[in-house]
This record gives C-alpha cells, structure tokens and sequence, in this order.
C-alpha cells in the first residue's frame, strides 16, 4: 500500500512538473489593434484570418529574449481591432508561474506561420503590415491548486493597443527592383 502511494504522490509531482500555464488569448475593447502609417491608422479589419497574432514569451524581460511560444489567435472577422485566440495552453510556462510576455500580428500577405527574422526586419521581400505590443508580465493559470487563467490584455496584462505598421522591403530587394528599373530604361532607349 505505501509503494502504491508513493507511486502515485510521485504521479502528482511529475504531472505537476509538466503543467503548463493558461491564458487568455483575446484583446479588449480597450486594447485594439491599428494599422497603417503613423498618423494614418485604423483598427484592423477584413475576414477573420486577415492578420494574425503570436505570443512571444520570456523568462526575464530583458531585449532580445523573447522567443515564439507556438501560441496562434486571428483577427475576430467582426469587430474591428479585434483579436480572438480564446483560452490556450501556453507550453514552456509553466502553470502558477511569472514570466513576460508580447504580442506579435501580422497582415495574412506575410503568410499564416511566425517567421523569427521578422523581429530584424527581414520579411523577405513581402509587403504588408507587422507590429509587436507592448510588454507586460503575469502568472499563468492552472497547476494545482488552479491559478486563474491569465487575460494576457487589460487588468494587469498588456494595458494598451498596438500598430502594425507597413513592412518595408529589405535593401537588397529595394537594389533588385532599382536595376531592373534601370535595365527597362536602357533597353528602352536602344530601341
């Protein structure tokens, strides 16, 4: 009997150990989404699926230590500025415990998977709009006893909306583009 339970109390723990977290992965009203140009923004809008949103986590916060945690949501299709990932289990944070987190959108143009090169700037020659949230920290819920699932928006989650701005070609696609503009003037001329 006492083998029995100490096999299970051992069960617990490491279940327990391999928990991860829940959150919320919604905004608010308060907290919308815009894109476009500085001075020249709207809340997002179109379909649901036309821009995306991924979860960025971090163990301290610090720059350049945010990492995708594989978390997905899409903008709601019906209210503008809006997006809509529902409760998620967050792998790699840990149930009741803190970390930092950020959240990434994109336009659906720059395609529906997380690229890292992104956060350089590196959209490989595609258009579109791509922005990343202000930071905030919470405790995940779940684990045992249950902590309440965190809202990664509003409360004490990220306190304000975001803007996803138009995505600039890279150098090297901007050099492309000048010599073939060049090379149709020449060829233009000759004729």
């Amino acid at each position: 009997m006492k083998k029995l339970a100490g096999i299970l109390c051992l069960s617990a723990l490491a279940t327990g150990a391999f928990a991860q977290g829940l959150v919320i992965f919604n905004n608010s009203a308060t907290t919308l989404v815009t894109s476009g140009a500085p001075g020249n923004t709207a809340s997002i809008s179109g379909a649901a699926g036309s821009f995306y949103f991924g979860l960025l986590t971090s163990a301290s916060g610090a720059a350049n230590t945010f990492t995708f945690a594989g978390n997905y949501a899409t903008n709601s299709g019906v209210a503008a500025g809006r997006f809509l990932g529902g409760t998620q289990i967050v792998n790699g944070w840990a149930a009741g415990t803190s970390q930092f987190y950020e959240v990434a959108g994109w336009s659906a143009s720059l395609g529906p998977t997380w690229t890292p090169g992104w956060l350089a700037g590196n959209f490989g020659g595609k258009s579109g709009f791509f922005g990343i949230s202000g930071s905030a920290s919470g405790v995940s819920g779940g684990g045992n006893p249950p902590a309440p699932t965190l809202p990664l928006f509003g409360g004490t989650g990220i306190a304000s909306g975001f803007n996803l701005a138009p995505t600039v070609p890279e150098p090297s696609s901007m050099a492309l583009a000048g010599l073939g503009a060049a090379a149709l003037l020449i060829f233009r001329r000759r004729k």
